[in-house]
Formats: C-alpha cells, structure tokens, sequence
C-alpha cells in the first residue's frame, strides 16, 4: 500500500515536469543569441543658416580688401563687389556717400603714392566686422588740396563695417585729418581754408551729384 503511495506521488510529479518542459519552445539548432534592443536615438536637426547670412570668414576678408585691394594697391574697380551702392562712410561726425569716401581715398592715395595700411587685426561681431589698422606714407603729390610737404606720416587706429547680404552697408572711421593735417605741418589758416570749403560742399551735397565731388578731390 506504501508502494503504491510511493508510485502515485512519482507519477505526479514526473507528469508536471513533462508538462512544463512542453510549454517551452524549441531552440533553433545555429541561431544566434538575440541581443537586448537599445533605445533608439533620435539625431537633433541641424541649425539651418539664417537667410541673407553670410559666413563671418568672407565678410572678413572683404573687409581686408579695402585696405589691401583698394588703398595699397589702389585698385577701385571692384568697389561695387565690396560695398552697397547706398554704404553710409563715417568719419567721426562727417557721413559720406560711397562715391564721396572713394573720392577721398583717391586724393589721399594720390598725395602719398606709397601710402600703406598693414591690417594688424581682424575681429567679428555678429554682422559688424572690426579692422585695426596702421598706415604710412610720404607726402610727395598733390591730392586733396594739400601741396606736397615730402613728411613722413604714420598712424593707428581702427574701422568698423556693417554686413548685409555680403556687402559693406556702413562703415565708421574715426576723423583722421586733423592728426594727419598736424604731422603733414599744414597751417591753421591752410586747414581752416580747407574744413570751410568742405562745408560749403556739405552744403551744396543735395545739388551737386556726387561724380561732380569726386571731380573736385581728385
């Protein structure tokens, strides 16, 4: 009777054992082990650039061709590549045209054939570049008005630009002729002479078109 006890509890649990090892499924024979997902990463958007943006490095080199291209060399044929056609130039408290401040230049470069501005630095704000810079030259022609004194000038100082659309749009000097007027040994009377007739075509700048200015300071 004990025997049978025995037998009847052996059956029992070996019939559990098979049912169990039944609800697992078979292994296929050559696969591989299935390796826990990862969670799926999801790559952020690149920023697009700002429409009208131009990169920060070509608006830097464009600001350094106005004073290697343009005064050094003396090349103005590209100005318009350069500059916008509407550019506001800033002299301390004077505003040029673009047409006017070429003009200017001009005249300078013409009074100082060997003029040189070394740009020494070259920084970028947002859309304003800024360009400190030092220049030399001797005063042996005739520009501006001024008679040749045959000095040596020399001075430092920065310009700052205003980007847009790949273009100079406005720029700020600080007023550089009363220095320039002191080292070149020009007399009170002779600037005098020469700020007066500057106003007197300030004045007459809504009359006279600008090729006309720059007629004048050649």
């Amino acid at each position: 009777m004990r025997f049978s006890r025995t037998f009847l509890v052996m059956a029992v649990v070996c019939g559990g054992l098979a049912l169990t090892s039944g609800q697992k499924k078979p292994a296929v024979v050559g696969a591989q082990p299935t390796a826990p997902s990862s969670p799926q990463v999801t790559s952020q958007p690149q920023a697009r650039p700002q429409p009208g943006r131009v990169p920060s490095q070509e608006n830097k080199l464009l600001a350094r061709r106005v004073f290697e291209e343009f005064t050094n060399q003396g090349r103005y044929n590209s100005v318009d590549e350069v500059f916008d056609r509407n550019c506001k130039v800033h002299f301390g408290n004077r505003t040029l045209g673009l047409s006017q401040a070429v003009a200017e230049g001009k005249g300078w470069k013409s009074s100082a054939p060997d003029m040189f501005m070394n740009v020494e630095e070259v920084t970028e704000n947002g859309d304003k570049v800024t360009v400190v810079w030092s220049a030399r030259g001797t005063h042996t022609g005739e520009g501006l008005g001024v008679k040749p004194t045959r000095r040596q000038v020399s001075m430092r100082d920065k310009s700052v630009f205003l980007f847009k659309n790949g273009k100079i749009v406005e720029a700020w000097n600080s007023e550089y002729r009363p220095e320039l007027f002191r080292q070149l040994g020009v007399s009170k009377t002779q600037a005098f002479m020469f700020f007066t007739t500057e106003k007197v075509l300030a004045n007459l700048d809504p009359i006279i078109p600008d090729r006309f200015y720059a007629f004048l300071f050649e």
